[in-house]
């Protein structure tokens, strides 16, 4: 009995696709095996970086004078003697400046507080100074006769004397003040002259062509034998 009678026939519809899966299948083995066996050419691998981290190197400190350029041919060994720093002594080496402290407001006066004053000085228009006779351009008159009255106890003794008075004479002819400078006999003759002058008005003396105080001395003699009786 033949064999090839046996096995069940392929339909021919199907034939043609499974032919293109049988060649499909030959060529990706076919590939694999290439990218195994052949290496992998020189040069074509992938560039590696190397990352390396350091310290942060402290500034140098300035100088007046500029450093010094290294010799053309001398090795740059900074790179690898240069000494590093720790982050902590990095810190101190680099001192940060502190803030200023902002300076105090100035606090607003109080409600109701008074502003202070400027300064003012306030000179005087009118002369103070008792002046002199001496000092005078025009001196004091009395504007009537002064006559003292005669003490009661010196008439009946028959006594003379004296009495030497100061008038402090206002720029208006008013005077403002009497004193005893002398008198003989004391204690006789003083209250007569000073009750006859401190009533007594003068016209003003002056100085540079305007009225100014005076300072008078006057001199009253009591004379009994000369007084009108």
């Amino acid at each position: 009995m033949n064999a090839s009678r046996d096995e069940p026939a392929i339909p021919l519809r199907l034939r043609r696709p499974l032919a293109a899966v049988w060649i499909s299948l030959g060529l990706h083995a076919a590939l694999i095996a290439l990218v195994q066996l052949a290496p992998p050419p020189a040069g074509t691998g992938a560039p590696v970086i190397e990352a390396r981290l350091e310290s942060p190197r402290a500034a140098p400190p300035a100088a007046d004078v500029p450093p010094l350029a290294p010799a053309a041919d001398a090795p740059d060994d900074s790179a690898q003697d240069a000494p590093r720093l720790a982050p902590s002594e990095t810190a101190e080496a680099l001192p940060v400046a502190e803030p200023a402290a902002p300076a105090p407001a100035a606090s607003p006066p109080a409600p109701g507080a008074a502003e202070p004053l400027p300064g003012v000085t306030i000179a005087s228009a009118v002369d103070l100074t008792y002046y002199s006779a001496r000092d005078l351009d025009v001196p004091p008159r009395a504007l009537r006769e002064i006559v003292p009255d005669y003490p009661g106890a010196a008439d009946r003794q028959r006594l003379s004397g004296k009495v030497r008075l100061q008038l402090k004479l206002e720029a208006d002819g008013r005077v403002s003040d009497v004193d005893v400078v002398s008198a003989v006999p004391p204690g006789l003759f003083e209250d007569s002259a000073l009750k006859a002058f401190r009533d007594a008005r003068f016209a003003p003396a002056q100085k540079g062509g305007r009225p100014v105080r005076a300072l008078v001395l006057i001199e009253v003699e009591y004379d009994w034998e000369g007084r009108p009786r």
